[in-house]
């Protein structure tokens, strides 16, 4: 009598990406007049993942004349692609314009724009002094 081993069950395949995945993973794209990655930046506006895990980026530059354009856009492209994405496509929109407002709080306070956790603490429990006391006519007119 011969047994037959037990069927190995096949792999399951790991999951999609989300367009939460996909966001993450363009973190690994860096504005190289910056040095800080687009997404950080407030660069993306939006991911979207379609039929078949095509992905579509709609996102701006810092400037339309950003002489870095061509190479951040390929950079977006080959990001996704090797997490997973079948397809990319990257939407360039000039509205709204980009602005240091669209940065992270957190980046805002690395390049300076915004004073960090404990001085803008130490700005708001700082104590005046007293105002000086005024003398009265009789301590003017007599002394004390």
């Amino acid at each position: 009598m011969t047994t037959t081993p037990p069927a190995t069950p096949a792999p399951t395949p790991p999951p999609t990406p989300t367009a939460a995945d996909y966001r993450e993973a363009l973190k690994a794209v860096i504005d190289p007049e910056i040095y800080q990655n687009i997404i950080d930046l407030g660069m993306v506006y939006g991911v979207e993942v379609a039929e078949e895990n095509r992905v579509t980026v709609t996102m701006t530059l810092t400037t339309p004349h950003c002489p870095m354009g061509p190479q951040i856009i390929q950079n977006v492209e080959e990001v996704l692609l090797a997490k997973g994405a079948a397809g990319v496509d990257v939407n360039l929109v000039w509205q709204p314009a980009w602005t240091p407002d669209a940065m992270t709080d957190e980046l805002k306070r690395l390049m300076g724009i915004l004073p960090d956790e404990a001085e803008a603490e130490a700005a708001r429990t700082l104590e005046l002094p007293p105002p000086p006391k005024k003398k009265s006519w009789l301590r003017r007119l007599f002394g004390g």
